[in-house]
């Protein structure tokens, strides 16, 4: 009998990676180009510079050329990358679920829920739930209509596992706010409260007693709320 065995996605190199990031930031970001090759030409003409006038020597030359070249390759693909971070987030910004998409890229000391905490009637505002070093965090976005939800859930939760503190971000730019790309920089800040073998507690006591389901507003699935990431990054 012949095997019907689906053929394995293909494995992406580092360098399909990097065009990818290029052709996604490209587009909406002038900058990027010229920055690109003035990190490249610039790094590489000073290591060989440095090492004509300073060090002197035919080997001296090549070896710094060599080093020049791999310092402005690391160089360049830095900055790609944070141009590609600064474009995501710009693109991002006002979407639905963009402060989940982002809690969630945090790897390793948090958990966030994909279903929200809470959220307002009429789904202009809404609150993520996480679980980490820093005891149980809200991510709430939505402007001054996030207080309220954001506060509900808050008091619920402090009532549900008492002892463990509960903290808010409020995702935005307006007053006492976070704007998106300081989320993550917001969500490691958090003082420690949870030892690593604490948080799988918390995590199953809250799954436990489960609680108030958020509001449903109208054609919005909770559980979905939140931007297509594959689409920021590009197919």
């Amino acid at each position: 009998m012949a095997k019907n065995d689906a053929p394995k996605p293909k494995k992406q190199r580092w360098y399909h990676l990097i065009a990818q990031a290029y052709r996604t930031t490209a587009p909406y970001d002038k900058r990027l180009l010229p920055g690109i090759l003035g990190i490249l030409i610039g790094t590489i003409a000073a290591f060989v510079l440095f090492g004509i006038f300073v060090i002197g020597g035919t080997i001296a030359i090549v070896y710094m050329s060599i080093f020049g070249v791999l310092t402005a390759a690391l160089l360049a693909m830095w900055f790609l990358t944070r141009r590609f971070e600064r474009v995501a987030y710009s693109r991002m910004e006002g979407q639905t679920g963009a402060s989940l998409a982002v809690a969630q890229s945090i790897r390793s000391g948090w958990h966030f829920e994909d279903a929200p905490a809470n959220m307002d009637a009429r789904g202009s505002a809404i609150v993520f739930q996480g679980v980490g070093k820093g005891g149980i965090l809200l991510v709430a976005e939505g402007g001054s209509a996030a207080r309220k939800p954001a506060g509900q859930a808050k008091k619920r939760i402090e009532k549900l596992v008492p002892g463990v503190p509960v903290n808010v971000i409020y995702v935005g730019r307006g007053e006492g706010e976070v704007p998106l790309p300081d989320l993550t920089k917001a969500i490691r800040r958090t003082k420690k409260a949870l030892g690593r073998n604490d948080r799988p507690k918390v995590e199953a006591r809250l799954k436990a007693i489960g609680g108030a389901k958020p509001p449903m507003p109208k054609g919005i699935d909770p559980v979905r709320a939140r931007p297509d990431r594959k689409g920021m990054r590009g197919r």
